[in-house]
């Protein structure tokens, strides 16, 4: 058997272990699986480190590696553009860092996506999402300013941009545009969310709009997520 072989054998007993496992759970070092499939230090390592491939364990640095949690983060036309109740709907529990608001002109993509004129002020809103506890995102989130007056100080009350926009203004959003690809962070948002490691995340730029007659798109959000934390999914209802 190759070592090939045996280290992605290693990791599929390792990963049917796993499934029984609580999330949190400390999973054998690299001596311990070493030691118990009879085999070397580089290959043990190398089924530990195709379990972080499969997105079932992460490793903390000096404490070990543990079972970790990913939750399926659901995009569809019948639930609120919220990341709060997405992930709540998901049995997890959601947490958001406000790091800035401030307010600039508008950019040319920023005008097109919210169908501004140009010259217009923006609110312009960067946020750090954490799921259980673990940082899962980092959002860029674009308004228009004459809209939501006295925003910085009402979004700092609450940690969620969706419920502060529905409370305070009365704007409940839905979604107009979601488009998920592969993109390259800054170093800035690939310190927030990997410790420096600037690989590919997944980049979700979407457009939200205000519900009802008027339908007047009012963010337009740029999120970096983490693919070992949110599993992202998309539904479509064939009856709509």
């Amino acid at each position: 058997m190759t070592t090939a072989q045996r280290y992605l054998d290693i990791a599929d007993e390792l990963t049917a272990e796993l499934a029984r496992a609580p999330v949190g759970e400390r999973v054998p070092s690299e001596h311990a699986v070493a030691a118990r499939f009879e085999v070397s230090r580089p290959t043990a390592r190398a089924a530990l480190q195709e379990l972080e491939r499969r997105f079932l364990v992460r490793r903390v640095r000096g404490l070990g590696t543990f079972r970790r949690s990913r939750i399926t983060y659901v995009i569809s036309a019948n639930d609120p553009p919220s990341f709060h109740e997405t992930v709540k709907k998901a049995g997890a529990i959601p947490h958001t860092r406000l790091l800035s608001c401030t307010t600039r002109r508008a950019v040319e993509r920023e005008r097109h996506q919210l169908q501004l004129d140009g010259g217009t002020a923006v609110w312009v809103v960067e946020r750090l999402f954490e799921v259980n506890g673990e940082v899962a995102g980092f959002a860029t989130s674009v308004l228009p300013h004459n809209l939501l007056p006295g925003f910085a100080r009402a979004l700092a009350d609450d940690g969620s941009l969706f419920a502060t926009l529905r409370r305070r203004y009365g704007f409940l959003l839905v979604r107009s545009q979601y488009r998920l690809g592969f993109d390259v962070p800054s170093e800035v948002v690939a310190g927030h969310l990997t410790g420096g490691d600037r690989g590919p995340l997944w980049l979700a730029e979407s457009v939200n709009r205000v519900a009802g007659d008027s339908g007047r798109r009012i963010e337009y959000s740029r999120t970096y997520i983490r693919p070992e934390v949110l599993d992202v999914v998309f539904e479509l209802d064939e009856s709509r």
